[in-house]
């Protein structure tokens, strides 16, 4: 197989449990062995879709002020947002905590089953590969993280109860995990299609890379075809040696992640009213409220995910695109390890959005207290989504091909 992110051709054979296979060159993950059966991943994936559901029919949290009672589900937090004109925030919550991890489980325990009773068909490698890029968006474990931060806040201005929900979701969030490391996701694909045929396996003789060997990888599955091929056999997958217009889309979303800066920080991303008095809070007024109320850790937190994570990716991100335009062979390895921590640490930068979201939602308590987002929070947005699709855009293999001759 060829590394997904430096082209190296490897010999690879399935790993033991629990261990992983990575590239010699780059340290890329090539293949984890699963700590399980596909029949424990099964168990397991059922497992967590129960708790997911279970997480999402009951109280996530609920609001006692002035005798005014205030509660509501994660669906229900949607509702409510959508009701009150906030339909993006809606859409952001409904996308990354509801619909991303219930078609992940749902679709791998269809395909697992579909393994399990022998008849995989073409529809079953087609959702299998959909599944895969759900896995990808959801965003469970940081709206928990988002839950902790809200229920700082709210309890300096009221009581607040935690519902079985918030227990649910941890327990989901602890089950899905150990689902997913439990799975060999190569054994499903060569479950689902047979093994790589012995031609694939041994590439001619010389070549180093996929595309010396005039060969290309799926980006999905790994399987090896060759170079002019437009679709994977396998699963489907349009074949490119390297993603399109990479650098171009790269650097669209860099710069739009990079003007968005300013004002996702300068402007306020909150704005509370309580008693008739208001208050807008930018990131760095929420970051300086933890801080007068004693909760540093929470203070560094929000800090480094919200205005350090976000500035340090754009950095990286402005590096690695200038060093492939100059075709620079210069510590190739360390720039490897900076383009899989901007793809490791994107997603927890929208830590402060579900903040806002849950603030707003919960937070409707008419004459007494409300919340509302303000443009500061369309910006931060904007900005998260904008440098976690510049990362999917970028193709890290390019790093690799400044060492190499012209591509052909």
């Amino acid at each position: 197989m060829a590394c997904p992110e430096c082209d190296l051709l490897h010999q690879v054979t399935t790993p033991p449990q629990g261990g992983i296979s990575s590239c010699i060159r780059c340290g890329a993950i090539l293949r984890k062995g699963g700590h399980g059966s596909r029949d424990v991943a099964l168990a397991l994936h059922v497992a967590a879709l129960i708790l997911f559901l279970f997480a999402n029919g009951f109280p996530l949290l609920s609001l006692h002020l002035h005798g005014t009672v205030q509660e509501a589900s994660i669906p229900g937090c949607a509702r409510i947002l959508a009701n009150l004109g906030w339909p993006w925030l809606s859409a952001v919550l409904i996308t990354t905590v509801i619909l991303a991890p219930l078609a992940h489980l749902s679709g791998m325990i269809y395909v697992l089953l579909e393994i399990r009773r022998a008849r995989p068909n073409r529809w079953t490698v087609w959702i299998f590969r959909i599944v895969e890029q759900f896995g990808a968006w959801g965003m469970a474990e940081v709206f928990v993280l988002g839950i902790l931060v809200s229920y700082v806040k709210l309890a300096k201005m009221a009581v607040v109860v935690a519902g079985p929900s918030l227990f649910g979701l941890g327990a989901f969030i602890v089950v899905a995990a150990a689902a997913v490391s439990s799975l060999d996701i190569g054994s499903v694909w060569e479950a689902l299609a047979g093994p790589t045929k012995a031609a694939e396996a041994n590439p001619p003789t010389g070549a180093r890379t996929a595309r010396e060997a005039n060969l290309v990888a799926c980006p999905t599955c790994g399987r090896l075809s060759p170079l002019k091929t437009p679709a994977c056999p396998r699963c489907g997958s349009s074949l490119h040696s390297r993603k399109l217009q990479s650098r171009e889309r790269t650097w669209a979303l860099l710069l739009t992640a990079t003007f968005l800066y300013l004002p996702a920080n300068l402007l306020p991303v909150m704005r509370v009213v309580s008693l008739g008095r208001t208050q807008s809070d930018t990131i760095m007024g929420g970051v300086l409220y933890f801080l007068r109320t004693g909760s540093w850790p929470l203070a560094l937190l929000i800090f480094i995910a919200s205005v350090v994570v976000p500035i340090v990716k754009i950095i990286i991100l402005a590096i690695l695109l200038v060093s492939e335009h100059r075709r620079s062979s210069r510590w190739p390895e360390h720039r490897a390890r900076l383009y899989r921590l901007t793809e490791l640490v994107g997603r927890w930068s929208m830590v402060d959005i579900f903040v806002i979201t849950l603030m707003v939602a919960i937070v409707e308590l008419g004459s007494v207290a409300t919340v509302a987002p303000g443009p500061g929070s369309v910006a931060f947005a904007l900005m998260v989504f904008s440098t976690m699709l510049a990362v999917r855009c970028l193709d890290p293999r390019l790093v690799w091909d400044s060492l190499a001759p012209a591509s052909k």
